[in-house]
């Protein structure tokens, strides 16, 4: 059994706690390598519906035309299969807030779980359309991550919790997230000692929906350059303004980080860099793209 303990950066032991939880596992042929760099401390999973009852592991690891793969870290087929697509970082969340999450960081602070389902409705009662082995292998993926966290199953939020507001998500459908939380809760049982809870500060605001990282790309991100280039001319008076986040742009945004106190230097814009670069929003918004397939 893997030690209980929370985690910083990559889950190198999802596969093994799987497999100790019982699950039917799919190892995708790359998964160890495959992800959009690392994760920071890992908070807890988050749970997504794919738009369709037939979308493929594949399909997760390798991404799509506007956005590029891996789009979660697990795949759960009809089945129960349970693929692993992805180490690291998956853009599967967005924009959005919870208590003890960044503001618009958890893609680098939660493993993703995309289920191939089509989510019935936002209104669908509890588990319609969700085939039994499917959702089993969804509580003891969940409860598996959990348990291996310290963490209680407080800690596994639906991407509507987190997102429903920012972005309108619904997912997953036909699921309600509490009694979802009692059946993950009672197979993860009684932990002794369980991880304490993050509590970041919640920024507001203008600048609650700002999350820019590298491969962004659009009017906001040319805004950001234009603020760079124009007021810190010493380290980013040679920016390009072209709208895409590249390795330029990420420098630049890390040397800002580094100058700038309280700030951590991890090259993203989320709203607390933002808010230090007094970053003028762009109206209207550019939602960023996620994993799901159909708009929930």
């Amino acid at each position: 059994m893997a030690q209980t303990r929370p985690w910083t950066g990559d889950p190198v032991w999802l596969a093994d706690v799987l497999r100790a939880e019982g699950v039917r596992l799919v190892e995708f042929p790359g998964w160890r390598n495959r992800g959009h760099g690392d994760f920071k401390d890992i908070r807890g999973v988050m749970v997504h519906h794919t738009g369709s009852d037939n979308a493929s592991a594949a399909s997760i690891a390798e991404g799509r035309p506007d956005l590029a793969g891996p789009l979660s870290q697990l795949h759960i087929a009809r089945d129960g299969t349970v693929t692993v697509v992805a180490v690291g970082v998956a853009w599967h969340a967005g924009i959005g807030m919870y208590p003890w999450l960044p503001t618009n960081m958890a893609n680098w602070h939660m493993i993703g779980i995309e289920c191939a389902n089509s989510g019935t409705s936002p209104t669908a009662r509890h588990r319609r359309n969700w085939p039994a082995a499917q959702y089993d292998a969804l509580v003891r993926s969940c409860a598996a991550i959990n348990h291996r966290l310290a963490q209680n199953a407080s800690r596994t939020i639906g991407h509507k919790e987190y997102a429903g507001r920012a972005q309108g998500k619904w997912d997953p459908g036909a699921i309600d997230m509490d009694i979802l939380r009692i059946d993950i809760q009672a197979r993860i049982g009684v932990i002794a000692d369980p991880a304490p809870t993050p509590r970041p500060p919640v920024p507001v605001g203008q600048f609650a929906d700002v999350l820019l990282f590298h491969g962004s790309t659009g009017s906001q991100v040319a805004q950001l350059q234009r603020r760079l280039k124009y007021g810190y001319r010493p380290y980013a008076g040679d920016l390009v303004i072209d709208g895409i986040y590249g390795s330029q742009t990420e420098a630049a945004v890390r040397e800002f980080q580094r100058r700038s106190r309280g700030l951590k230097v991890d090259g993203i814009v989320g709203p607390a860099t933002a808010a230090a670069l007094n970053l003028a929003a762009v109206s209207p918004p550019e939602p960023l793209p996620t994993a799901d397939f159909d708009a929930d």
